[in-house]
C-alpha cells in the first residue's frame, strides 16, 4: 500500500492529520572472541509506524505490512491518552538538502566472505604487535538502511544510507596486565582494518608497566575523540534539549540565549548534513529538513534542539531533531515515536594542532584513552566523575609513564570554558548507548581534577 493511501485511511478512520514512517534495514554482524571469529549472523527487517493527530493529541503505533489498518486504528485509539498541545500540527515541508557521501554501493554489495576476510585482517594486525596479545572481543558489522516519512500535508522525505563499523578489544599480560579497545565507523567502504588492530595493540603495549599517579590535583587533560564524546553525551548534549531547558532540567535556561557559556573560541553544532555523521540525511524522522544547527557559536548559546511536539509546546521552531532512535537507549526506529535526539554533534575550534604537538603543549597533565562511568554523570548539573584505566602522565610536553588508574572529576559547563585547543584530525564516533553520533577531535582541557 502506498503512503498516500495509508494517510487517507487514517483520515477516514477519524484522524485530523496522519503521518506514516517506513524503514527497511539489512545487516550482517561478525563477532570475535579469544583470538577467533566466534559468531556470524545477519538479517533484514521492515517496519511501519503511524502517528496521528486528533483533537490536538497524538497517538502512535508500529506494525507490519500485514497489519496496516489495525496499526492505524490502534494509533487513533491511543491518541485519547496523549497530552493535548494547543495548535500542534505535523510538519509541512517540501524542500530538502541534497546529501552525498552516506551511500556506498560497495558496502551495499558486501559479502560475508569479504567481511570475514576483513575481520581476520584486524585480528592478525593486533596479534602481530606482541606474541602475548589476546583479542578478547570485538567484531565487524555492515548494512543498508532506507526510509521514508509522509504526512497529511504532502510532506515527503526519504533517505538511503550504508554503514559499517569495526572494533576490537585486546588484553596483554606481560610485564603487567594492560588492555585497549579501538573502534571505527563509517558510511563508506574506507575503514582500514589493519590500522584498527594495530592501534589496539599499540595502546596495550603503551600502557604496560603502568603505575599509580604520583601526584594528583587540577591539571590539563587530553581526551581522545571517544572519551570527550561520551562525557558530553550524558551532560552537555541533553542540557541543550529544549524540553529539558524549559522544564528546569538543564544548567542552561531559555533566558540564557545569547549569553557566553563556553570558551569564546568554541563552537558546537548539530551538523545534520555532514557525511561523516552517522545520522546524516535530508531530513529528520518527522520530515523536517536537515541543516547545520548552531548550538554554541563562538562560546555563545545560540539554540536548543526541538522535535515538532516540544517546539509546539514551548513556542519554538523544530530544528530537525525529531528522531526515532531513542534519546536514552538505542531502539528500532519504527518502534519508537519521534523525540528530541541530537544527530551529529560536531565541535569546532580555530586553534588546531597535530596530536604530538598537543602533547607538547601540556605542562602537567594526562592523556586519557578510555573512561568508565560516563553514564553516571548528572545531566542537570553537568557534574562528571569517571574512572580511566588507560592513560598516560605528561610533564613539560613529554610522556613520562603510563598510569594504572585515575579518577577524573569536573563539570561539563566549566569544561567547555576551559578548552585550550583541539586536534586537526576528527573522527566519527557512535553514541555510547544513545541514538546520536559525534564528529569529534582530540580535545585538550585545562583545570580538570585528577586523583
Amino acid at each position: 500500500m502506498e503512503p498516500e493511501d495509508m494517510v487517507k485511511m487514517a483520515e477516514k478512520l477519524g484522524a485530523d492529520e496522519a503521518e506514516i514512517f517506513w524503514i527497511r534495514s539489512v545487516g550482517t554482524e561478525i563477532s570475535v572472541e579469544n583470538n577467533e571469529v566466534d559468531f556470524g549472523g545477519g538479517g533484514a527487517s521492515t517496519g511501519y509506524a503511524a502517528r496521528i493527530v486528533r483533537d490536538e493529541r497524538t497517538g502512535f503505533s508500529y506494525f507490519s505490512e500485514r497489519n496496516i489498518e489495525k496499526g492505524i486504528e490502534s494509533a487513533i485509539k491511543l491518541s485519547k491518552l496523549g497530552k493535548r498541545i494547543k495548535g500542534y500540527s505535523l510538519p509541512d515541508h517540501d524542500d530538502y538538502p541534497g546529501i552525498t557521501g552516506v551511500y556506498d554501493g560497495e558496502v551495499a554489495e558486501y559479502t560475508p566472505e569479504k567481511a570475514l576476510e576483513k575481520t581476520r585482517e584486524m585480528l592478525k594486525a593486533a596479534r602481530e604487535m606482541h606474541e602475548k596479545i589476546v583479542v578478547a572481543g570485538g567484531g565487524f558489522g555492515y548494512g543498508l538502511t532506507e526510509y521514508y516519512v509522509y504526512n497529511s500535508h504532502g510532506t515527503y522525505a526519504e533517505g538511503k544510507e550504508t554503514s559499517m563499523g569495526a572494533g576490537i578489544y585486546v588484553v596483554l599480560q606481560d610485564r603487567s596486565v594492560s588492555n585497549a579497545s579501538v573502534s571505527r565507523v563509517s558510511h563508506m567502504d574506507d575503514l582500514s582494518f589493519a590500522d584498527i588492530g594495530k592501534e589496539a595493540g599499540e595502546r596495550a603495549l603503551m600502557t604496560q608497566g603502568a603505575k599509580k599517579l604520583e601526584k594528583g590535583g587540577e591539571m590539563q587533560v587530553l581526551f581522545t575523540p571517544e572519551c570527550f564524546s561520551h562525557l558530553i553525551e550524558y551532560t552537555t548534549v541533553p542540557q541543550l534539549y529544549g524540553n529539558r531547558a524549559h522544564r528546569g532540567e538543564s544548567a542552561y535556561k531559555p533566558d540564557m540565549m545569547g549569553s557566553e557559556i563556553a570558551s569564546s573560541s568554541l563552537s558546537l553544532y548539530d551538523d545534520q548534513t555532514n557525511p561523516l555523521g552517522l545520522y546524516t540525511g535530508p531530513s529528520d524522522d518527522e520530515g523536517v529538513p536537515s541543516r547545520k544547527l548552531p548550538l554554541i557559536e563562538g562560546g555563545v548559546l545560540k539554540s536548543f534542539m526541538y522535535d515538532t511536539v516540544s517546539a509546539s509546546e514551548f513556542g519554538a521552531s523544530a530544528t530537525g531533531n525529531g528522531m526515532r532512535s531513542g534519546a536514552r537507549f538505542k531502539a528500532s526506529r519504527d518502534s519508537t515515536p519521534p523525540e528530541t535526539v541530537a544527530r551529529n554533534i560536531s565541535l569546532e575550534f580555530p586553534s588546531r594542532k597535530g596530536f604530538e604537538d598537543m602533547v607538547g603543549e601540556i605542562d602537567r597533565g594526562i592523556a586519557v584513552y578510555s573512561v568508565l562511568g560516563a553514564h553516571t554523570s548528572n545531566a542537570v548539573t553537568g557534574d562528571i566523575s569517571v574512572n580511566s584505566p588507560s592513560l598516560m602522565y605528561i610533564e613539560k610536553g613529554e610522556v613520562k609513564y603510563p598510569v594504572a588508574s585515575a579518577m577524573i572529576a569536573g563539570n561539563s559547563t566549566e569544561m567547555l570554558k576551559n578548552v585550550i585547543l583541539v586536534s586537526r584530525n576528527i573522527r566519527a564516533i557512535e553514541g555510547d548507548i544513545s541514538g546520536m553520533s559525534f564528529i569529534m577531535p582530540y580535545v585538550l582541557v585545562d583545570r580538570i581534577k585528577v586523583a
